[in-house]
């Protein structure tokens, strides 16, 4: 049946870009600012006796002390992740959570609704993928939010197609679906 030919292209395409998204995600540095950064908190060779990162000039400190506090503050700030690079991994971590409610959505409930006639077309779905696949592999940090907003609005108007197919039926199934696309639309807004 062509509709379901349709539906299984549309949820292949959503699936290949959810794996993206999770590669992403891996890829991400996770050293956060309370974790040691590489090469912090490790040894430092010195004279016997003398214990890890204290230094022959300063006197012995405490556990807590300023000069250990200074010490764990002076590592270089390359090697922790900034603000920027959390805000991005909490918003691609919301992107993957709600791609995969859709997917869910519509290997359930929608694809036991393809013997009713509802129109999905599959470019936005592989619009989807390539901006994941484009994302995968760019270098440039500073175009990554540009992608991610891309994402975003490429979810949205799935939503918004799958919306407006089924509001032309007002069987119960359909109404569900709607309703939980409703609630899908409504978490883009907490992005």
């Amino acid at each position: 049946m062509r509709r379901s030919s349709a539906l299984q292209a549309c949820i292949a395409h959503q699936q290949s870009a959810l794996t993206i998204l999770h590669q992403c995600l891996q890829d991400q540095p996770h050293s956060g600012p309370d974790q040691p950064a590489s090469g912090e908190g490790q040894a430092a060779p010195g004279p016997v006796g003398i214990g890890p990162n204290v230094s022959l000039t300063e006197p012995r400190s405490q556990p807590g002390s300023s000069t250990q506090q200074r010490a764990r503050s002076s590592a270089p700030s390359s090697e922790r992740r900034t603000i920027l690079q959390v805000a991005r991994e909490s918003r691609l971590t919301r992107l993957i959570g709600l791609t995969s409610e859709l997917l869910n959505l519509e290997q359930n409930s929608l694809y036991q609704l393809q013997e009713t006639h509802f129109h999905l077309e599959s470019k936005l779905s592989v619009e989807l993928r390539n901006i994941c696949s484009r994302m995968a592999t760019r270098e440039d940090c500073l175009r990554l939010d540009g992608d991610l907003k891309e994402i975003e609005q490429c979810l949205r108007d799935i939503v918004n197609q799958l919306l407006l197919s089924l509001s032309s039926n007002n069987s119960r199934s359909h109404l569900q679906a709607i309703d939980v696309l409703k609630g899908l639309f409504q978490k883009f807004l907490n992005i």
